[in-house]
């Protein structure tokens, strides 16, 4: 070797090492252990009459996802996993106070694990070191010392949701309150869900930059799905590529991906995706990733064959103004129900308020429950009975997240069109989380024209 070599070879060297650093660097990093630790603490200040009891999913569910209150507490995704959270004042009141502590149980060890199905997490010091969480404990102790609990308190907050069809029998709240309800008779059940849904409402700064983060990622399939889409292909196609981006993307998986062309288009949530599409269809775009616990929402509606028709233009613009008009209302103090009334007018002067059938927002990442009483609008009866549960007289505030999406649903023309973006409220107005998707039809048009970037 020439010595004049040497130090090329080391430079190439030292960029080859370099670049294989970066490839090995592991996914963005999540939320500090304090931050969870802090959430922790501001829920005990808020309930320090009682013990809170929170559970995760368990089962087959849980292997697909994780109860969001419960990871926003922990930051646990363990199926089956409870948290009893003991505030010091209510452990004050005992003999032992220092034995009374914040505990997670987790399934005890198991050989299984690691062989028949991924590692996990189980009770001891590695546990309480990497959640941050004091104690840890094995589930098959928790109903011996939610029994114990009664010794100290009267009063045990279960997170539950009281409109039972929107939870169905997947919540983990309902059975856990007869569970609870069994072990300690004469304990007084309270709804932890209003707490926590306050909490959940304004985002920290980690959960608006993971938030931005699986926003973007949602764009890009977006993106590619319209460079992608033309007549011949399947909506599972489309499901697919939207799917492999994510996961490209470190995305966890996809919150739901409604791929909806044609007929299928006025289906609000269609997810058969089953269809091929045909020259002259719309199709409807909903897809959400989940990107470190934070999930997305976007649609998007474009014409199959790349070229809106006139009458789908003109339905279309008149979505488009309805959102446009909406966003541009949003700041700290302006409720949901506002924002969708709104919208809702735009639509309705242009004599298409029978077509939009739902309700223009709903809160992203955690928010404020429905109530009946809270909906702070007016409909005919029909309409009211339609409307979905969602649209809150609860003000927007700085770190409040939420979707604006209108729609028009004609079935006999086969016209659905919804357009959809991710709002983050600001100190004086908003963010349009999802702003780099194209809505604007000639902005559409162009990017169809475009060739694929992610796949050849």
């Amino acid at each position: 070797m020439k010595k004049s070599q040497f130090p090329v070879l080391m430079i190439l060297c030292s960029v080859l090492i370099l670049s294989i650093a970066s490839f090995l660097q592991p996914q963005e990093k999540g939320y500090a252990l304090s931050e969870f630790k802090e959430r922790r603490n501001q829920l005990c200040q808020k309930i320090s009459d009682g013990v809170a009891i929170v559970s995760n999913y368990s089962g087959l569910m849980a292997r697909m996802r994780t109860d969001p209150d419960f990871y926003y507490l922990t930051g646990v995704d363990v199926p089956g996993a409870k948290l009893i959270l003991i505030p010091k004042d209510i452990a004050a009141k005992s003999s032992n106070p220092a034995s009374w502590k914040t505990t997670l149980y987790l399934p005890p060890a198991n050989p299984a694990y690691g062989v028949w199905d991924d590692p996990m997490l189980f009770p001891g010091e590695e546990a309480e070191k990497s959640t941050g969480i004091e104690n840890t404990a094995s589930l098959q102790a928790f109903d011996t010392h939610v029994a114990r609990l009664g010794n100290i308190t009267d009063t045990v907050y279960l997170y539950y949701n009281p409109n039972t069809f929107l939870a169905g029998d997947f919540s983990s709240g309902t059975p856990l309150v007869e569970r609870i309800k069994k072990i300690i008779p004469h304990a007084q059940i309270k709804n932890l869900s209003p707490f926590l849904d306050s909490m959940r409402w304004k985002k920290s700064p980690s959960e608006i930059s993971m938030m931005k983060k699986g926003c973007a990622i949602t764009v890009d399939a977006f993106k590619e799905v319209a460079r992608f889409t033309r007549t011949g292909v399947y909506e599972y196609e489309v499901e697919a590529l939207v799917k492999y981006i994510f996961r490209k993307n470190g995305s966890k998986r996809a919150a739901f991906t409604i791929i909806a062309s044609g007929s299928n288009s006025c289906i609000l949530h269609h997810m058969n995706n089953d269809r091929l599409m045909e020259d002259g269809d719309l199709l409807k775009i909903d897809i959400g990733t989940v990107y470190q616990s934070m999930s997305t929402d976007l649609t998007r509606t474009i014409p199959v064959s790349g070229k809106f028709t006139p009458e789908q233009r003109e339905i279309y613009e008149i979505v488009l103004r309805a959102q446009k008009k909406a966003i541009s209302i949003v700041k700290p103090g302006v409720t949901m129900a506002d924002v969708h009334k709104i919208a809702y007018e735009i639509i309705d002067q242009a004599g298409y308020g029978k077509y939009f059938n739902h309700g223009a927002c709903h809160a992203l990442n955690g928010g404020p429950q429905w109530r009946p009483e809270n909906i702070g609008l007016t409909y005919p009866t029909d309409y009211h009975n339609m409307i979905a549960p969602s649209v809150l007289d609860n003000p927007l505030e700085p770190g409040s997240m939420f979707t604006i999406e209108p729609g028009i649903y004609i079935h006999d023309k086969n016209i659905g069109i919804r357009i959809e973006d991710d709002i983050l409220v600001t100190e004086n107005g908003y963010e349009v989380l999802t702003k780099d998707a194209p809505k604007e039809i000639d902005e559409i048009e162009s990017l169809m024209k475009e060739k694929t970037v992610h796949i050849r």
